[in-house]
């Protein structure tokens, strides 16, 4: 039987909010982060490895997930992949923590350290999901121009740390999209200078001439990320892990998520963190193309090329909508990075193999010689 309503002065209702009004008006006035596809051969835009995992680890990776019960669920914290990573980075099993991509941890960290209205100092331009997931978190970015030449303006840091009274700084270093990173004296000097927590994204690290890692027994405040989507060249795995005093892990590891590492994921790390050697050799073989295609950039007519301790080069270019296009329409694809602050005449190639590199160099000049 079908409902019936009184009539009468009560019998209007008033109409519904639209849900979209529940969502924190912080979050919807924010931008998400997007990346267009492009259908290109060649892809150095993502900063990935071009080396991939060899096919007889792979197998051998696949063979043990085969063995394992997909009917459980895995680890809830992997405490024997923290303690592998450990010994990776010769600290403590106690100071590191594993999760599903660096990514998520940086989130993680902001979602524990962040308070409305609380500022964030964050060199400009940098990683964008730093400041998206601050304002996710109602926090508030305090931006810091890096010099002309795109490094780590350390004073404006400083300046910026006391003047804000600031709790949490990101520095990713060395920095995406410049490749510039901060020498660990400036580090030291900044940490010491403030009680603030700074969280230092070394995913660029193991291409740089130096890590952060030293500084940790002196300094508690400082916590570092690593990733396995770099010089790992196992971006597809998601693993990403921090390194921070015990005091500062066991509270930042209340917030995790368990269970986040898949089997898979796991199984994959714990075998890839063995490969020393191979890792080695394949920083090695990147710093050595890295090394040739800047100098080759910088012999290039209409092409300035700044110097970098990541597997990237930014350049700059007079008309770079038009050099990216051109790229595109070869089959090639970089990434284009005018809509950072500061950048608006500059591209980011990552580093390829030679041939890869090869061929982006040629349609380079092919396309800086037919653009007006």
């Amino acid at each position: 039987m079908p409902m019936r309503f009184a009539k009468g002065k009560h019998s209007r209702m008033t109409p519904p909010t639209p849900p979209l009004h529940r969502i924190n008006p912080q979050v919807r006035a924010i931008e998400g982060y997007h990346l267009k596809a492009y259908d290109c051969p060649i892809k150095l835009n993502q900063n990935e490895s071009p080396f991939d995992v060899p096919e007889d680890l792979k197998a051998q990776i696949l063979k043990t997930v085969s063995t394992r019960p997909w009917s459980r669920y895995p680890d809830p914290m992997p405490l024997d992949l923290a303690a592998a990573l450990a010994d990776h980075v010769n600290v403590s099993p106690n100071q590191v923590i594993v999760c599903n991509g660096s990514n998520t941890l940086i989130q993680l960290f902001l979602a524990l350290t962040t308070h409305p209205d609380a500022p964030v100092v964050i060199p400009s331009p940098s990683f964008s999901l730093y400041g998206l997931y601050t304002g996710l978190f109602n926090g508030r970015t305090i931006s810091v121009p890096l010099t002309p030449a795109f490094t780590f303006d350390i004073p404006a840091i400083q300046k910026a740390i006391h003047k804000e009274n600031a709790h949490t700084v990101i520095l990713c270093s060395p920095n995406n999209p410049t490749g510039c990173a901060i020498s660990n004296n400036d580090l030291k000097a900044l940490l010491s200078q403030t009680d603030a927590l700074v969280l230092l994204d070394e995913a660029y690290g193991e291409f740089s001439d130096h890590t952060a890692l030293d500084l940790l027994p002196e300094h508690p405040n400082l916590v570092v990320l690593k990733t396995f989507s770099k010089a790992f060249g196992a971006a597809g795995i998601r693993i990403g892990y921090l390194i921070a005093h015990p005091d500062i892990t066991q509270e930042i590891v209340k917030g995790k998520i368990p269970f986040d590492i898949n089997l898979f994921s796991y199984t994959a790390a714990m075998e890839i963190v063995q490969q020393k050697q191979l890792i080695q050799e394949r920083i090695e073989a990147i710093l050595a193309e890295r090394q040739r295609l800047f100098h080759a950039l910088q012999a290039l007519n209409g092409a300035h090329p700044y110097p970098s301790q990541a597997n990237l080069i930014l350049f700059e270019v007079e008309d770079p909508e038009a050099v990216f296009n051109g790229l595109v329409e070869q089959g090639i694809l970089i990434r284009n990075v005018t809509s950072y602050p500061m950048l608006s005449k500059a591209l980011r190639v990552s580093i390829g193999t030679q041939e890869e590199n090869d061929c982006f160099l040629k349609a380079l000049e092919k396309t800086l010689r037919e653009t007006p």
